[in-house]
C-alpha cells in the first residue's frame, strides 16, 4: 500500500466518494460511472457511515458533482472531435477520466495539475491498481499559491513538461482552491487570447 505521509487531498476523497455513492443508491440510468475513484481511494470499508456519505442529506451535492464532471466530459469530448488536443485539469484531485474514458482520452494530452504530495500519491495508486501513466497523460505537481512566473504557476509548471501547450485547450477549474487558481489562469489565457482593436 502507498505511504500515509502522503494522502490526497480530503475534498478529492470525498468527491470520488460521492461519485461512487452516485452509482450505489442513485437510480439508474447514472449520469456517471466512476467506480475507479473509489479504488483510488480505497476508503475504508464502512465509508458509507461517514457523515457526509449520508445518501438522504446529500443527493443535492452529489447531483451537483457528478452532473458537473459529465457535463465537462461531455464537452471536452465534443471539442476533441473539433481539434482540441489537450485537456488540462487545474487542481486533478481523484479525477479518472484519463483511465475511465481512454478511447476520448488517447486523443488528447490531458495534464493534471495538483500539489506535489497528493500527485505522487495519485501516481503510485495507479500504478498500484495497474493502470499505470500511459503516455498522453502528463502529471504536473505545481502548488496552489499561483506566482505569476514563480515556481508554482501553473503555466510555468507546464512549461518543465516538455510539451507545449497550444491555443487549442480545454481547460477544467473545479478544486476547492479553484479562485487562486483561476487568477493564474485568467492571467495564462489572456496572454494567449488575441488582442482585438
Amino acid at each position: 500500500m502507498t505511504d500515509t505521509a502522503v494522502q490526497p487531498d480530503s475534498t478529492a476523497v470525498r468527491t470520488a466518494l460521492w461519485r461512487a455513492l452516485h452509482l450505489e443508491v442513485d437510480a439508474p440510468p447514472h449520469v456517471l460511472d466512476d467506480r475507479i475513484g473509489l479504488q483510488l481511494a480505497a476508503p475504508d470499508p464502512d465509508w458509507r457511515r461517514r457523515p457526509d456519505m449520508n445518501e438522504y442529506a446529500t443527493p443535492g451535492v452529489r447531483a451537483s458533482i457528478v452532473a458537473r464532471a459529465r457535463f465537462i466530459e461531455d464537452l471536452v469530448t465534443e471539442q476533441a472531435d473539433h481539434g482540441v488536443g489537450q485537456y488540462v485539469l487545474l487542481g486533478a484531485g481523484l479525477d479518472t477520466f484519463a483511465q475511465r474514458r481512454p478511447e476520448v482520452a488517447s486523443r488528447l494530452t490531458i495534464f493534471e495539475v495538483d500539489q506535489p504530495g497528493p500527485q505522487a500519491w495519485k501516481r503510485q495508486r495507479l500504478v498500484e491498481l495497474g493502470f499505470g501513466i500511459p503516455e498522453w497523460l502528463r502529471m504536473v505537481p505545481s502548488t496552489s499559491k499561483p506566482r505569476l512566473g514563480g515556481m508554482g504557476c501553473w503555466p510555468t509548471a507546464l512549461t518543465r513538461t516538455n510539451r507545449p501547450l497550444s491555443r487549442r485547450s480545454a481547460y477544467r477549474c473545479t478544486s476547492p482552491g479553484r479562485r487562486r487558481w483561476r487568477r493564474c489562469a485568467k492571467a495564462r489565457l489572456w496572454r494567449q487570447v488575441p488582442r482585438w482593436p
